[in-house]
């Protein structure tokens, strides 16, 4: 694990654009998955918000935890997120996935230890009008060792 004392430096850290494409297929399984409502044609589930973000955003996970001094075995995990809307996600329409990291602050948890919570956000951006439809906060939990006595 990175001892590293302060994370800002992470701050303003761009990703590789990353494209990602609803299909019919996904959708469908994704309501039949979480028991969804029938949508009108067309129409992605909201949850494709994070899904399409995370997968398509330009760095693996595990480079994503390598990117901020961490790994998958040091237990860098996600750890939450939320997500809005300017515009309903559309099923078959490519979306170019933009972002970076946004926030990073160390913080030290009784069990946990020393660890740093980095916050990205990620846009689902309309090719053709570059419009963003949609955003996405996820938050990752990167744990640094224990605390110094």
């Amino acid at each position: 694990m990175s001892a590293s004392p302060d994370p800002a430096h992470l701050i303003g850290l761009r990703f590789p654009d990353g494209e990602y494409t609803i299909t019919e297929e996904e959708n469908a399984r994704l309501r039949d998955i979480v028991d969804g409502p029938e949508l009108p044609p067309g129409v992605a589930h909201p949850v494709f918000c994070h899904l399409a973000t995370h997968v398509g955003k330009g760095v693996t996970f595990a480079a994503l935890a390598e990117l901020v001094g961490s790994s998958n075995d040091a237990g860098f995990l996600f750890g939450g997120g939320s997500f809005s809307f300017g515009q309903r996600l559309e099923v078959g329409r490519r979306y170019v996935v933009r972002g970076g990291i946004t926030a990073a602050e160390s913080r030290i948890g009784a069990r946990t230890g020393r660890f740093d919570v980095i916050s990205t956000s990620l846009d689902l951006v309309d090719p053709e009008t570059g419009d963003v439809v949609a955003t996405s906060v996820e938050h990752y939990i990167c744990p640094r060792g224990e605390v110094s006595a």
